[in-house]
């Protein structure tokens, strides 16, 4: 899909809400913006409550085991805080030892420890095993649905960076194109992530300590430690928010739909007659997207096994 501000582009442009010639704008990028995100997050509830269909925005993290405790998170957000499709769990850590934990209730806690689990259940987003291992050496692995990162245009690139390690940064330099004057802007948003061109992941949920505008430094807060993998590098790009980035990570085919999303809700807002024109488009363009969501492959699917070797 194509980067947000090109969206953004033909959002104005349907709507008839140009920029001025001196820039402004009576609908400022904005709230363009939290209409793009507001379809994103409906089609995407759209598509994970229609049945039978293969999981869409399937995500993978292991997550090393710590002697002792009970209660693991996530490193990402999981739809719905309870889109979790499988737990798997490796004694050695090695990849050919993963073996699926059977799903408990809470009411199968059992907070005694030992060696290794027999199973998990889920609460608040966490996954709690049972019992609680005493070995620190066992990864586990889980398969979840994911919530899709939100949009937000480019706020500046990188141009340089001071301290860089694998686990943290001291400083580093926006380029010309820092953005000083939206509303929040660098020197007052609370965090922000750097994706590359194309919106790819690079460093997420960086907490802003200060920015300064005369040398557009930019601080990250004390004790900020990246998240597990991340790092970026010179000409990577700026955007603003908690898990952000400047393409949707729906499929192209919902592109017409964001747009035109954004479109009627503008139009509502300004009550215009042309709002039914695009309620009925927006209607046709939903249903095409998830008529195809739902549309069978030709591959032969299997009738679904616990223990497939049994069959073999």
């Amino acid at each position: 899909m194509r980067r947000v501000d090109y969206l953004i582009t033909d959002v104005r442009r349907i709507s008839r809400n140009q920029l001025n010639p001196d820039g402004t704008a009576s609908i400022p990028d904005e709230e363009i913006l939290q209409y793009l995100n507001d379809a994103q997050d409906r089609l995407q509830g759209l598509i994970g409550a229609t049945k039978g269909v293969d999981k869409v925005f399937s995500a993978q993290a292991t997550i090393n085991l710590v002697a002792s405790q009970e209660a693991y998170s996530i490193p990402n957000r999981v739809f719905m805080n309870k889109g979790i499709d499988l737990v798997e769990f490796s004694y050695s850590g090695s990849t050919t030892d993963f073996l699926p934990l059977p799903k408990l209730n809470v009411f199968n806690r059992n907070t005694n420890t030992d060696n290794y689990p027999y199973g998990y259940f889920r609460r608040g987003g966490q996954i709690f095993l049972t019992p609680v291992p005493t070995s620190s050496t066992g990864v586990l692995r889980v398969t979840f649905e994911k919530t899709l990162d939100d949009l937000d245009k480019r706020r500046g690139k990188v141009s340089s960076i001071s301290g860089l390690t694998s686990t943290t940064f001291t400083s580093l330099v926006v380029d010309s194109t820092a953005d000083e004057t939206s509303n929040p802007n660098l020197s007052t948003i609370d965090y922000i992530c750097i994706v590359d061109k194309d919106g790819n992941r690079r460093a997420y949920n960086i907490p802003v300590g200060s920015y300064v505008s005369g040398t557009n430094t930019l601080t990250p807060a004390a004790g900020f430690t990246f998240i597990t993998g991340d790092t970026f590098s010179v000409d990577d790009y700026i955007v603003f928010g908690r898990w952000h980035t400047t393409h949707s990570q729906l499929i192209d085919e919902a592109e017409s739909y964001l747009i035109h999303y954004a479109v009627e809700s503008i139009l509502h807002k300004d009550s215009s007659g042309d709002v039914a024109v695009q309620n009925a488009k927006l209607k046709d363009l939903e249903a095409a997207v998830l008529r195809g969501i739902v549309s069978q492959t030709s591959e032969i699917q299997r009738i679904p096994q616990l223990n497939f070797n049994e069959w073999m």
